[in-house]
């Protein structure tokens, strides 16, 4: 979906208020945990379609709680089964929230690169005319900071071959 030039300010206050919200949800969550990505990689993973696999097998046991050691909480595995419904409900929530927000971020830092390649080309414009050095110096301070940005990162030479 295309967008129109993004027009908006967030006061001070709202964007306060916003802040204070998400602490708020935080302060609801304190069990979260944020894992490294080795964790995250061998952990084994429910996804959608183990999410039916894991709802049979906690139903069945619901419903023969006798079939299960004496050691095995079922009111723990209870809690975690409606725990995690939970926070699929809070995630999705959240989600779309989170994708409008990286694309507006997106889209109006697409517009301030537009806006500010105007601007340069007015201002490099304007030093060439003008006998400003405080003008003159910045242009060439952007006209540096773009040259070291823009460079792609030198190639590594691979290493030589023994023979």
């Amino acid at each position: 979906m295309s967008y129109q030039n993004i027009s908006a300010s967030l006061s001070a206050a709202d964007k306060q208020t916003i802040l204070e919200a998400i602490q708020n949800i935080k302060s609801k969550l304190p069990f979260l945990v944020n894992l490294n990505e080795a964790s995250r990689k061998n952990l084994r993973k429910m996804g959608n379609v183990r999410y039916s696999y894991v709802s049979d097998v906690y139903n069945a046991v619901a419903g023969n709680p006798g079939t299960i050691p004496v050691g095995f909480s079922v009111n723990e595995y209870g809690k975690d089964v409606v725990l995690h419904k939970d926070l699929v409900d809070i995630l999705t929530a959240l989600n779309t929230v989170v994708e409008g927000l990286h694309d507006t971020e997106i889209a109006l830092g697409a517009e301030l690169m537009q806006q500010s390649d105007e601007c340069y080309g007015y201002l490099k414009v304007v030093a060439k005319k003008s006998s400003n050095q405080n003008l003159n110096s910045v242009v060439k301070d952007i006209a540096e900071h773009l040259k070291r940005k823009s460079k792609t990162p030198p190639k590594q030479p691979s290493a030589a071959k023994e023979s």
